[in-house]
């Protein structure tokens, strides 16, 4: 049970995991509760559905960071920081946030750091908007309606329709970008990683000062990424 929690990607009802557990759904109803009390699952007070809690995350989270896949990522990272001076990381999607995979930091004294093991909200970073972008429409509307769309800066999108337009822009020009909605003074790009699957499994970014960020350069920057992220993705389907 707590397996298949921990590789949910969205917010699930009992039904769907009593569905994947093979397992009446009265004996999940009994074991979500006791999971509950532990602090492994939450349930959003609205639509009543069920999402990884504390305890599974830290559990998780080391798992995650240990994963070869972040290991792999280090070379085409530390390529972004040689060519753009910026900061570069790899992330995946962990339940309704994003976690922070691995790290490499710009050389400037001026530049965005984010630790490894951090976690983050979809909405407002460009990674997080890489994997909402990914998502169909069910499970756009389940994620959005358990995780919300807090506001964190004055340029967070906090409204459901801009940020369904904000995410069709995303699909047509091929990259994210985060504009100073999770951080004031800071911009960020993500070009999605998709597996052998087609769906996006992680994502890598470069974030930087909004004062270098400009939006000229954002587009040169937006290329390299995506060259540099399908390279990766490559290397990663390859037998």
């Amino acid at each position: 049970m707590i397996e298949i929690l921990a590789r949910s990607r969205g917010p699930f009802s009992i039904t769907d995991l009593a569905t994947a557990a093979e397992l009446p759904a009265s004996t999940v109803h009994r074991l979500v509760q006791s999971l509950m009390s532990l602090g492994y699952v939450t349930q959003h007070q609205t639509s009543k559905r069920y999402g990884v809690g504390r305890g599974i995350a830290d559990l998780n989270r080391a798992m995650l960071l240990k994963h070869e896949f972040s290991q792999h990522a280090q070379p085409y990272l530390e390529r972004l920081v040689d060519e753009t001076k910026e900061s570069a990381s790899l992330a995946a999607l962990y339940g309704t946030s994003i976690i922070y995979l691995n790290h490499v930091e710009s050389p400037l004294i001026m530049r965005v750091s984010t630790p490894v093991g951090t976690l983050a909200p979809l909405h407002c970073t460009a990674s997080g908007k890489v994997f909402l972008a990914d998502f169909g429409p069910e499970l756009f509307e389940e994620v959005v309606s358990f995780s919300g769309l807090e506001s964190y800066t004055r340029s967070t999108i906090g409204v459901r329709a801009a940020l369904v337009r904000h995410l069709e822009e995303v699909n047509r020009q091929g990259y994210a970008l985060d504009d100073e909605e999770y951080e004031e003074g800071a911009r960020c790009i993500a070009v999605g990683l998709r597996g052998s699957s087609g769906a996006v499994s992680a994502a890598i970014s470069i974030s930087g000062p909004s004062v270098r960020m400009t939006d000229e350069r954002i587009r040169e920057l937006a290329r390299l990424v995506r060259v540099i992220a399908d390279e990766f993705a490559y290397k990663m389907r390859e037998p």
